[in-house]
């Protein structure tokens, strides 16, 4: 009797964890690695699919297939040109490199929406970021910078804007333009007391004054 029990218990353990197998695989992200060197993943949510490129020379290879790149701690100096090719790109991340600066080619590429650069050797962000008003997600956090330029205001879609770690002074009176803002990180920012004041009357939408 106690056998058949066991047995009982065994078939119905095996078949309640089938069912959960088939309930994740329906719902949860499933990442397959199609690289085996990294240059590749694909992203398979439900019915959708989305293909991160760790590789710029990868990505090449059907330049106009690509949205999403990644090219994170590989010491580079230097931003790509190649990656102007890649005309449909939404999403690029760049961080924790060695880039001074954000070359003009990046400004031109009108379907970047997310846009990561944090972590790098950046002084000063150029006025030509605010042609990229397509932007939703902007990080530029741990670079050094001490302020931002005016035209950031002009990034009227931007959602996220991390400037983690870094000893900004202060913000331009433009950001009052960034209406559609959700998230806002300046955490060790080296801000005065007026200064801190200014900028939440300057964005009573985001700190609710």
């Amino acid at each position: 009797m106690k056998s058949y029990i066991l047995i009982y218990l065994l078939l119905l353990f095996n078949s309640i964890h089938s069912q959960e197998e088939i309930i994740i695989e329906g719902i949860e992200t499933n990442i397959e690695e199609t690289e085996p060197s990294m240059n590749k993943k694909v992203l398979k949510i439900q019915d959708e699919t989305t293909i991160t490129y760790y590789s710029l020379e990868e990505a090449l290879k059907n330049p106009e297939s690509v949205k999403e790149l990644q090219i994170r701690d590989k010491a580079l100096k230097e931003l790509p040109q190649d990656i102007k090719k890649l005309v449909n790109l939404e999403s690029l991340r760049v961080h924790h490199n060695r880039f001074e600066k954000i070359p003009d080619f990046i400004f031109e590429m009108k379907k970047i929406k997310h846009f990561e650069i944090g972590g790098n050797k950046l002084k000063i962000i150029p006025e030509k970021i605010g042609k990229m008003t397509q932007l939703e997600y902007l990080g530029l956090k741990a670079n050094g910078l001490t302020s931002l330029p005016k035209s950031i205001g002009n990034l009227i879609n931007l959602k996220t804007l991390n400037l983690d770690f870094n000893p900004l002074i202060t913000l331009p009176e433009s950001i009052k333009k960034l209406t559609k803002l959700e998230n806002l990180y300046f955490s060790h920012a080296k801000f005065s007391d007026e200064e801190l004041k200014k900028i939440k009357k300057l964005l009573p939408h985001y700190f609710g004054n």
